[in-house]
């Protein structure tokens, strides 16, 4: 059985009860997976939280994002145009962007390949590892539905459902518009071994503290997978992160 680590809020009923229904579906699937509920890091426990992670030195590490509309612009280190997050609190960001890094971080002590859920994702259809392992060539594989969960979800949708199994994270963006990170479609379902875990925790060093899903973009990490059909969907739920 592979391990799932699910990050769920444990003092917020409905996160409660969106777990319940996540974990609800992983058994209705009869998906082989082992779920295990990690308790989300929150603005209060953000710094505390960094200082367990020990792969790399993540106490001084800096939040280096737009945190406003003055601040959007090009970054010369890596090519990519960076935009504000548009969010009631943009600690639940930093939140969410170190819940990430925590699993990173015991994916790599447990020295297994792990899914990473969100609390409002939803299994469609039996996951069983062994059905994604020979084409599995890079080290994270989004297992989401678009709809709902990335922005121009149909042009996204509408490149990954022509081939089935394993492909590259597809590009949603026209050239002549500035170069936003793109990645899986949404974060709340994706497969990582521990030497990707170990890469995405490195790059932290190199740009910052940055949302989870604009530091997974396919512009630093060519080699992330997709999959169709897609393992899960979104519930619906109202974000945690932007209100």
């Amino acid at each position: 059985m592979m391990k799932a680590l699910i990050i769920s809020l444990t003092n917020s009923y409905p996160a409660q009860m969106a777990t319940r229904h996540l974990m609800g579906s992983i058994k209705r699937t009869k998906s082989k997976l082992e779920p295990l509920t990690i308790d989300a890091t929150t603005p209060m426990t953000f710094q505390e939280d960094l200082d367990k992670i020990d792969e790399i030195d993540a106490r001084n590490l800096q939040w280096t994002w737009p945190i406003d509309p003055s601040q959007d612009g090009m970054d010369l280190n890596t090519g990519l145009y960076k935009r504000h997050y548009v969010t009631d609190d943009m600690l639940k960001v930093v939140a969410c962007m170190v819940s990430h890094m925590r699993c990173w971080q015991m994916c790599i002590d447990l020295d297994e390949t792990v899914v990473i859920l969100e609390h409002d994702a939803e299994f469609t259809r039996k996951f069983d590892f062994d059905d994604l392992k020979e084409d599995f060539k890079g080290g994270i594989i989004g297992l989401n539905h678009p709809k709902n969960a990335t922005r121009r979800a149909k042009v996204f949708h509408d490149k990954v459902s022509q081939t089935e199994g394993l492909q590259p994270v597809p590009s949603v963006q026209e050239s002549h518009e500035d170069p936003l990170p793109q990645g899986l479609a949404g974060n709340s379902a994706y497969v990582i071994s521990p030497a990707a875990a170990k890469k995405l925790l490195n790059k932290t060093k190199e740009v910052g503290l940055w949302p989870n899903d604009a530091i997974m973009c396919k512009q630093l990490f060519p080699w992330m997978q997709v999959v169709f059909p897609y393992y899960t969907k979104v519930q619906g739920l109202k974000s945690t992160t932007t209100k």
